[in-house]
C-alpha cells in the first residue's frame, strides 16, 4: 500500500521561503456505524447509503429573502456552482412573535425552502439553534425571551421550557425531511459556536430534545475555530467540526491578508477526533460589513477568487471532506439585522445579493467540479488501494504580487520514479494554489500525472473527455499510460508530444480560450480540452442523468442551470447576458439541441465539439422614473406635540427588569419590558412645572448605529446617538407652571447577539436614566412615562410580514406604508428629491410601474443619491415590506435590493419612505430605480408574495 503524497509549497512576502510540509503517518483504523443506517462515516468522509460523499455546501438563509419563488432560483444556482449541499439556519425569532405562537406560513414556510433544495438535488444540513448568531437580531432569540429571568444558553427549567417549545415546532418540520424518511436532511447541528460560558448539560438537553422529536440523523457541532469544545463527553455531537474565518471581517484593507493560513489542522484533527471526518461547518465565504464600513465590494475583493484558491485548497490538503462556505448567498430585510451590520447581507458571497454570478462563484465551481470528480477517492491524502497521488501547492502573498516557479516533486508514476514536471515550468502566479494529481485513473484512461488542474472528465461513449486549466500563458504537461500507437492531433502550435517508456507526454501552453487536443488510441480515444483560466470559468458541466451522474460540457453561457437528454436532443436551461459563442461536448447519441425551449443550430467539429451561437435579444424593460412620479407627503410625528393623545399607550410602571442593562431611575424605561422588540420606539414623559426645575437629564441605551431625537413641549431639542444628554437653558420652552411633555423618538437597528453566552442579547433599548434637574427629591418631582412601539406589540397587526417588519412610527402604526392606503386632503403633493427641509418625521408615498418581459431576469434596486451634510435616517417600504434602513450620514449602503415577488415586475408597486431627521430639519435626496443587470434567463417563475393592503378596521 503506497502512501499518497501531498506537497505544499508556501511563499510569503515576509520570509520569501519555500517549505515542504510532511504528511502525518496514515490512519490505520476505520470506525463507523453499520451500513444499515443511511448516514455513516469513518475517519475520511461521510457515506450516504454506503457511498462516499465529499460534502461541498454553501450557506443559505430562507428568512433573509422573503420571496419563496427566489429560493428555487438560488438553489438552482447552488447546484450550477457544483455545490452538492446547502446549510440552513432556522431562525426562532422569525417564526415566534410571542410565546406559544409559531408561524410557518407564507414567507415562513420552511418546507418550501427544503423543497427548493431537494428539487436542486442538494443534501441539507439543518441548524435550528436554539441560538444561531448569524448577525441576526438577538442572535436568533425572539424578542419575548428578553424578559425571561433565566440565562439563555444554560440548563434551567425556564430556559429549557422556552427553547424546547421552539425545537418541538421546528423539528416537526424537519423530521419528515430527514434521509431516514426519504428526504435530503443528512446532518443536524446542536446550537451554534458555543465556546464561552458553556454548559454541557444545556447541550445534552438539546440533543435529548432532538431525539424525543424524532431527529435521527447525525448531530454536528461547529466550534468557533480550533478550541476543542464538545469533542467528547456530555453534550458532544456525533461529528465534531469547527469554523474558520482567516481573513477576518475588516474589509477596509482588502489587499492585505493576515499571515494565518493554518497548515496544522490535520494535526489538530488527529489529536482530537481522528475517527471522524475533518469538518469545516463554516468556512469564510465572505465577510459582513458594519455601518460606516467600506462596503461589500471591498469584502468581495478581500475574500476574492484568489482567496478561494489559496484557502479552500489548503483545507482540502489538510483533509477537509466536509466544507460549508458561509455565505453562499446573502441578503436581508426589515429588522432582521443585528445592530453591527446594515440592511444588506451580501457578504461578498459567491452569488451576489441580486443573485448574480461573481468571479468567486466561478472559482467555487471549478473547485467543486474537481472536488466532486477527484477528491473523494483521494481520501485526504490518506492511503487506500488504487488511489491517485496528489500534489498540493500554494503561494500565499499577504500583499503585493509575485511569480514563482514551484519546486519539482518526485513521484512514482507508471512504476517509475520521475520528477514532475519533466520538461516544462510549473508556476505559481501571485496568490495561487494548484491541486494536481498523479496515477489517476478515470473513465477508460490512466493519467500518469498532470501539471494542469482538472476541471472534470466524462465518458461520452466512443471517447472520453478531460478538461484541464491554468492561468493564460502558463506552461502545462500531462502524461498518459498508453500504447506507442497513440496519435496526438491539435491545431495549436504550442502542443508538443513524445512517447517514451509507456508514457505519452503532451506539452502545451494555456491559451486565452480553450485548445482541443485529440488523442487517438488503440482503446478509447481521449479529447483533452486545455483552457486558460478565464475560458475555464465559462465551462459548465451539468448533470443529464442523476443515476449515472453523466454530465455534458457546455462553454459560453452566463449560467447553465440544468440539462437533460431526451432521445437525440440535449435541452439546456441557461442564462446569457450577451450574444455568446457556445460549445458543447455531449455523448455520441446527441445530434440536436434546445436552449430554453427553442431549437439551436450547431455544427460539429472534427474533434467532436458542437459549436454555434446563442443570440441575446435586448428586451424592452420599462420602469418609472421616480423623479417624475406623483409623490405625496405627510408629516408623521404628531407624538412630538404636547397635545397628542397617548391615552392608549402603555404606562411605564415597571420597577424591575430582567435586562442585563442597569437602570438608574424609576420606572424602568426599557421597551422590551412592555412588549416592543423591533424598530422605532416612542417614549412620552409628562411632569408638572416648577421654578425649581432647571431641565432634565437622559441616558439612552439604543445600540450601535441607533439614534434618538428629543422634543420638549413640541420644540426640537436635538438628535443624538446613545449616551447621556443633559437638557438645560431651555428658556420659555420649559414651563414653570403647568404640564410639560418630553417626547423621545428612538431609532433602533436591532438587538445584540449572545455569542458569549452571557445574556448580552438582553441589552436594553430605551433609557437607563430620566431625571429632572434642579430638584433633589425625585420621588416628588417625578416624570410619568408612556411607551409605544409597533402596533399590537407581540400581538402583531401584520402577521403576514411578521415581527421584524414594523416599528412604532406613527405612519407604521397607521398603515401608511401599506398598499391600498388612500391618502386624504392632509397629504400634500411633493417631489423627491425634496426642494426644502422638513422637520420631524416625513412620509412620502408613490406608485410606480415595472415591466420585465417574460424570459428575462432583471433584478432591481432602489438607490439613494444624496449629500451627507445633514443627518437623517430613512425606511424603505415596497408594497408594505420594509426592505431598507438608510443612514445618509453613516452609509455605506446606498442601493437596496428589491426582490422579485415582493417587487411586482409586471405592473404596479407602492413605495413609501419614512424620513427621520436627526438634525432639526433635513430633506430627502434623489431615489432612483436601478437594474443590477439584464439576463435572458431560464429562471423559474416567481410568484407574487401575499402583501396585504391597508385595513382601516385594524389600523384606525
Amino acid at each position: 500500500m503506497a502512501l499518497a503524497k501531498c506537497v505544499f509549497t508556501s511563499i510569503t512576502a515576509a520570509i520569501m521561503a519555500t517549505a515542504v510540509l510532511a504528511i502525518p503517518a496514515p490512519l490505520q483504523f476505520d470506525k463507523r456505524d453499520s451500513f444499515d443506517k443511511p448516514v455513516t462515516w469513518d475517519n475520511h468522509t461521510l457515506m450516504i447509503n454506503g457511498e462516499r460523499l465529499f460534502l461541498y455546501s454553501g450557506e443559505f438563509h430562507y428568512y433573509r429573502l422573503p420571496s419563496p419563488g427566489l429560493w428555487v432560483d438560488i438553489m438552482e444556482k447552488f447546484k450550477a456552482l457544483d455545490f452538492n449541499g446547502v446549510s440552513f439556519y432556522f431562525y426562532w425569532g422569525y417564526h415566534s412573535p410571542k410565546k406559544g405562537i409559531y408561524d410557518f406560513s407564507g414567507v415562513r414556510d420552511v418546507q418550501k425552502a427544503i423543497d427548493a433544495a431537494t428539487q436542486a438535488d442538494l443534501e441539507i444540513i439543518t441548524r435550528p439553534g436554539p441560538y444561531i448568531n448569524a448577525e441576526v437580531d438577538g442572535g436568533g432569540f425572539p424578542g419575548w425571551t428578553k424578559t425571561q429571568r433565566a440565562v439563555a444558553r444554560k440548563n434551567s427549567t425556564e430556559n429549557n421550557e422556552n427553547w424546547s417549545e421552539w425545537l418541538s415546532a421546528i423539528d416537526a418540520k424537519i423530521v419528515p425531511n430527514q434521509i431516514t424518511h426519504g428526504g435530503r436532511v443528512i446532518l443536524n447541528q446542536i446550537d451554534n459556536e458555543y465556546a464561552a460560558n458553556t454548559d454541557e448539560y444545556y447541550m445534552e438537553a438539546i440533543k435529548e430534545q432532538f431525539l424525543k422529536d424524532g431527529m435521527d440523523v447525525p448531530t454536528i457541532f461547529n466550534d468557533p475555530n480550533t478550541g476543542a469544545h464538545f469533542v467528547h463527553g456530555i453534550g458532544a455531537p456525533d461529528i465534531y467540526g469547527w469554523d474558520s474565518y482567516p481573513a477576518g471581517f475588516d474589509c477596509s484593507n482588502p489587499d492585505v491578508w493576515p499571515n494565518n493560513a493554518n497548515f496544522g489542522w490535520y494535526d489538530y484533527h488527529m489529536a482530537n477526533n481522528p475517527d471522524q471526518p475533518v469538518a469545516l461547518y463554516e468556512f469564510q465565504g465572505g465577510a459582513f460589513d458594519p455601518w460606516g464600513g467600506p462596503g461589500y465590494d471591498a469584502c468581495r475583493k478581500m475574500v476574492s477568487e484568489r482567496y478561494a484558491k489559496v484557502y479552500y485548497k489548503n483545507n482540502y490538503a489538510n483533509g477537509a471532506r466536509i466544507q460549508n462556505l458561509y455565505m453562499g448567498y446573502g441578503t436581508s430585510w426589515g429588522g432582521i439585522a443585528i445592530p453591527s451590520v446594515y440592511t444588506s447581507y451580501d457578504y461578498g458571497a459567491p452569488i451576489s445579493e441580486p443573485g448574480l454570478m461573481t468571479p468567486k462563484a466561478h472559482e467555487v465551481r471549478l473547485q467543486g467540479m474537481e472536488a466532486l470528480s477527484c477528491i473523494p477517492s483521494s481520501l485526504s491524502c490518506l492511503p487506500t488501494d488504487s488511489m491517485p497521488q496528489w500534489i498540493m501547492m500554494t503561494s500565499i502573498l499577504m500583499a503585493g504580487s509575485i511569480k514563482r516557479q514551484a519546486r519539482r516533486s518526485t513521484f512514482k508514476a507508471a512504476g517509475k520514479t520521475i520528477n514532475i514536471p519533466r520538461s516544462s515550468k510549473l508556476v505559481l502566479n501571485g496568490r495561487d494554489a494548484k491541486m494536481l494529481v498523479a496515477d489517476y485513473a478515470f473513465n477508460s484512461q490512466e493519467l500518469a500525472y498532470t501539471t494542469s488542474e482538472i476541471f472534470t472528465h466524462q465518458s461520452m461513449g466512443s471517447f472520453d473527455v478531460l478538461l484541464v486549466y491554468a492561468y493564460e500563458k502558463e506552461e502545462g504537461e500531462f502524461a498518459l499510460k498508453t500504447s506507442k500507437n497513440a496519435q496526438v492531433q491539435s491545431k495549436h502550435k504550442s502542443v508538443k508530444s513524445k512517447y517514451t517508456n509507456g508514457l505519452l507526454q503532451v506539452n502545451y501552453r494555456h491559451p486565452k480560450g480553450t485548445t482541443p487536443i485529440s488523442i487517438q488510441q488503440d482503446t478509447t480515444d481521449l479529447l483533452v480540452l486545455v483552457a486558460g483560466y478565464d475560458s475555464a470559468t465559462k465551462w459548465w458541466a451539468p448533470i443529464v442523468d442523476k443515476d449515472s451522474q453523466q454530465r455534458v460540457l457546455v462553454h459560453g453561457p452566463y449560467l447553465v442551470r440544468s440539462a437533460r437528454i431526451q432521445g437525440s436532443t440535449l435541452s439546456l436551461r441557461a442564462d446569457i447576458d450577451e450574444t455568446t459563442d457556445i460549445q458543447i461536448v455531449a455523448p455520441d447519441s446527441v445530434t440536436q439541441f434546445e436552449w430554453n425551449g427553442k431549437a439551436v443550430e450547431l455544427t460539429k467539429s472534427k474533434e467532436g465539439i458542437w459549436q454555434g451561437k446563442l443570440k441575446f435579444t435586448q428586451p424592452k424593460v420599462e420602469y418609472t422614473d421616480l423623479s417624475k412620479a406623483k409623490w405625496q407627503y405627510q408629516q408623521g410625528s404628531p407624538e412630538s406635540e404636547p397635545d397628542f393623545d397617548d391615552s392608549d399607550w402603555i404606562k411605564a410602571d415597571h420597577l424591575e427588569t430582567n435586562s442585563i442593562t442597569p437602570h438608574v431611575t424609576y420606572p424602568v424605561l426599557f421597551a422590551d419590558d412592555y412588549g416592543f422588540h423591533t424598530g422605532s420606539l416612542w417614549f412620552r414623559g409628562t411632569f408638572n412645572g416648577s421654578d425649581a426645575i432647571t431641565g432634565f437629564n437622559l441616558t439612552a441605551n439604543t445600540g450601535t448605529a441607533s439614534a434618538w431625537v428629543a422634543w420638549l413641549n413640541g420644540k426640537y431639542l436635538g438628535g443624538f446617538e446613545s449616551g447621556n444628554q443633559a437638557f438645560t437653558d431651555l428658556g420659555d420652552t420649559l414651563k414653570s407652571d403647568g404640564e410639560n411633555v418630553i417626547s423621545l423618538l428612538v431609532w433602533t437597528v436591532g438587538n445584540a447577539d449572545d455569542w458569549n453566552a452571557n445574556d448580552a442579547y438582553k441589552e436594553a433599548r430605551g433609557f437607563t436614566m430620566a431625571q429632572l434637574l434642579g430638584v433633589s427629591n425625585q420621588t416628588i418631582w417625578s416624570i410619568d412615562w408612556k411607551v409605544q412601539g409597533n402596533l399590537g406589540g407581540e400581538d402583531l397587526a401584520d402577521p403576514v410580514r411578521g415581527p421584524y417588519n414594523e416599528g412604532g412610527l406613527y405612519g407604521e402604526r397607521k398603515g401608511w406604508h401599506l398598499p391600498d392606503f388612500e391618502t386624504d386632503d392632509a397629504w400634500k403633493t411633493a417631489s423627491v428629491p425634496e426642494s426644502k427641509n422638513r422637520s420631524g418625521v416625513s412620509w412620502y408615498r408613490t406608485e410606480f410601474e415595472v415591466n420585465v418581459p417574460e424570459g428575462y431576469d432583471v433584478p432591481m434596486g432602489l438607490r439613494f443619491k444624496d449629500k451627507t451634510d445633514h443627518r437623517y435616517r430613512a425606511l424603505v417600504f415596497l408594497n408594505g415590506w420594509q426592505l431598507g434602513r438608510y443612514a445618509n450620514d453613516l452609509g455605506p449602503q446606498e442601493l437596496y435590493y428589491l426582490p422579485e415577488g415582493i417587487l411586482n415586475t409586471s405592473g404596479k408597486n407602492t413605495l413609501a419612505l419614512a424620513v427621520i431627521p436627526l438634525d432639526e430639519a433635513a430633506q430627502v435626496g434623489e431615489v432612483v430605480l436601478e437594474p443590477y443587470g439584464v439576463l435572458q434567463s431560464a429562471k423559474p417563475k416567481v410568484d407574487l408574495v401575499e402583501s396585504p393592503g391597508y385595513d382601516k378596521s385594524k389600523r384606525g
